[in-house]
């Protein structure tokens, strides 16, 4: 007898590599309206950070300096932060600043200038100056270029030959002049410092790059012991040159890091917010709190839109999805809080145990003998900081799938990561990969929309409008906008080499830069908003064993849309349709008798 033979007629791939709804993701991230609201919290958030640095800037206490985060990072603890941070303020700062000073013959007592003015009084005049001296460089370059082209040969070809490196000569200067100048000012902007919003979006973007360079190399766990070897050593050997710069000072520069994976660079964004709320405390917690809720609000709109979509395969309009998470505003704003609030609860009720440990003769043994309480609530803080980490980014889709609220969505990512940890591990990964070839794909489609659109528009403005004054012989527009790169859609601007009107028309080119900027980071942010959602999907149907389609629809989900005129004549044409074949029917039903039951 023959064996019985079975064919694989068929594979559910979906089943073998149960994470491929992550692949859904980009689909559901580059949706318009997804986008717009991205894009509308980004613009918030911005305006709120120019706000608030307007406002705190007026004090130099209130001003962050470069490399701050990376510092806070390196030192023991904040207060020895805070204490390096002033002796630079007081003592370092004004060194600098009165070496600069010193070149000039005006300046020759710049010490007692910055004493008795101030060091922002002194810093203004500085920049007056660099301005002038600038300026009258250049006038002294053209003066002696224009004798030299005077004592060129009259006629032939010798003449156009001298004329021509006469040019070269002069724009050499001249991009000389404006490279000492521009790096005078940098120099001089950096004691300045920054806002504080500025200089947390910068460290954001440092780290998200460079996380998304350390994923396309595939590097995703390597770093993170040497990375964590460097908390709390001001000088970390393993990243004096690999890394960041040693920071000695805090205007010291920054390097290219090596060696650091997508997992280093994800916890030193999270150390952004630490140094913001160390450092910063009030401007912090004020920053955190309004940027939570305007997040709230548009995040929260772009998990419902991301729930239905992968669910159920629906997509609702955007004032839907707004209505939604304004409906369950203090649940997503919520979520995140409590988890925090408890920790600092129990952390306050740990520290009474240090008080009473103060007293002396019974304090320690009363400490000794009920030091399992402190221990119980160590395990309970530890308990939430880990799921809080880890599972925060379960708690928005908790709430737009399940139409639930905040303890729900904390009750539920907590379970889920700590019942199936390495599964979630293996989820993340691959929608950071995924997410990082989605992005690297997006940003590289912006970059060739921005290079066609400056190639095309210099075209002739770059010829026909070039200036004697630009660094190096540069166009117009590429003064006004530098070609883009993948690193930098803007690039750096040559500010101090247009005119007034020049310099007004760049930045509103920088703005439309800027929106393109925004759309892909907007795409960014969309993308793990809807991964975190076909994740929450993936992991309720392995613990709690419900179809990836279950998920809360509100009435407002289904509103109908307003007919236009080819769709009211549709519904008309359907409504006669039906009933026409209702008259039909009822007629054939009259004459049609029904059966009589036969007799037994």
């Amino acid at each position: 007898m023959a064996d019985d033979q079975q064919t694989v007629r068929r594979i559910s791939w979906s089943e073998v590599f149960t994470f491929s709804p992550i692949f859904k993701s980009f689909k559901m991230a580059i949706n318009p309206g997804k986008l717009v609201l991205g894009v509308a919290a980004i613009l918030l958030t911005f305006l709120l950070g120019m706000v608030m640095d307007t406002l705190w800037s007026v004090s130099s206490n209130g001003r962050a300096y470069k490399n701050e985060a990376w510092m806070l990072w390196q030192a023991p603890s904040a207060d020895a932060f805070k204490e390096r941070k002033a002796t630079w303020l007081e003592r370092d700062r004004p060194a600098k600043l009165q070496s600069m000073m010193s070149g000039y013959s005006e300046f020759r007592d710049a010490g007692a200038m910055i004493r008795a003015d101030g060091f922002s009084s002194c810093a203004a005049k500085l920049s007056s100056k660099l301005a002038s001296e600038y300026q009258a460089g250049l006038a002294k370059t053209a003066e002696k270029f224009d004798r030299l082209k005077a004592q060129a040969p009259h006629e032939g070809k010798e003449r156009r030959e001298a004329l021509e490196q006469i040019e070269r000569d002069r724009r050499q200067e001249e991009s000389a002049l404006l490279g000492r100048y521009i790096a005078d000012r940098q120099a001089l902007d950096e004691l300045n410092g920054r806002g504080v919003a500025c200089s947390l979006a910068d460290w954001g973007q440092f780290c998200i790059s460079n996380g998304i360079a350390a994923a396309r190399r595939g590097n995703i766990l390597p770093g993170v012991s040497s990375l964590m070897a460097a908390k709390g050593s001001m000088v970390p050997p393993p990243y004096r040159a690999s890394m960041l710069s040693n920071a000695a000072d805090f205007d010291a520069g920054t390097n290219n890091p090596e060696g650091v994976g997508l997992l280093g660079w994800v916890i030193l964004l999270g150390w952004g917010l630490v140094w913001l709320l160390s450092v910063y405390p009030v401007y912090g917690i004020i920053w955190v709190i309004v940027a939570l809720a305007i997040w709230a609000v548009f995040g929260g709109a772009i998990c419902r839109m991301a729930a239905l979509h992968a669910a159920r395969e629906e997509k609702i309009s955007m004032s839907a999805a707004v209505k939604f998470s304004l409906g369950k505003f203090f649940s997503f704003l919520t979520a995140p809080l409590l988890p925090i609030i408890v920790i600092l609860v129990l952390g306050l009720l740990i520290s009474i145990s240090g008080l009473v440990g103060a007293i002396p003769g019974a304090g320690e043994w009363l400490v000794a003998l009920f030091f399992f309480l402190p221990l119980i609530f160590g395990t309970i803080i530890a308990f939430l900081l880990v799921g809080l980490a880890a599972g925060w980014p379960l708690m928005w889709p908790t709430i737009a799938i399940e139409g639930s609220d905040s303890f729900d969505a904390i009750s539920r990512s907590y379970s889920y990561i700590y019942q199936r940890p390495f599964r979630y591990g293996l989820y993340l990964v691959v929608a950071s990969l995924y997410g990082t070839a989605c992005y690297v794909f997006v940003r590289l489609f912006a970059l060739a929309a921005l290079a066609a659109t400056h190639a095309f528009v210099g075209l002739w403005m770059n010829c026909l409008a070039s200036r004697d004054t630009y660094a190096s012989g540069a166009g117009k527009l590429d003064v006004m906008w530098a070609s883009p790169t993948f690193d930098s859609f803007r690039g750096p601007i040559q500010a101090e080499a247009m005119t007034g009107s020049e310099r007004m028309a760049s930045h509103v080119l920088g703005i439309w830069i800027g929106l393109v900027a925004w759309v892909v980071l907007s795409f960014l942010l969309c993308f793990f908003f809807s991964a975190a959602t076909n994740i929450y999907f993936l992991l309720r149907r392995k613990v709690d064993a419900t179809d990836l389609d279950d998920v809360y629809v509100d009435e407002d989900d289904h509103a109908p849309a307003p007919a236009g005129p080819e769709t009211a004549a549709t519904a008309q044409a359907a409504t006669t349709e039906g009933q026409t074949t209702g008259t039909e029917t009822t007629t054939a039903t009259e004459q049609t008798p029904p059966e009589t039951p036969s007799q037994p």
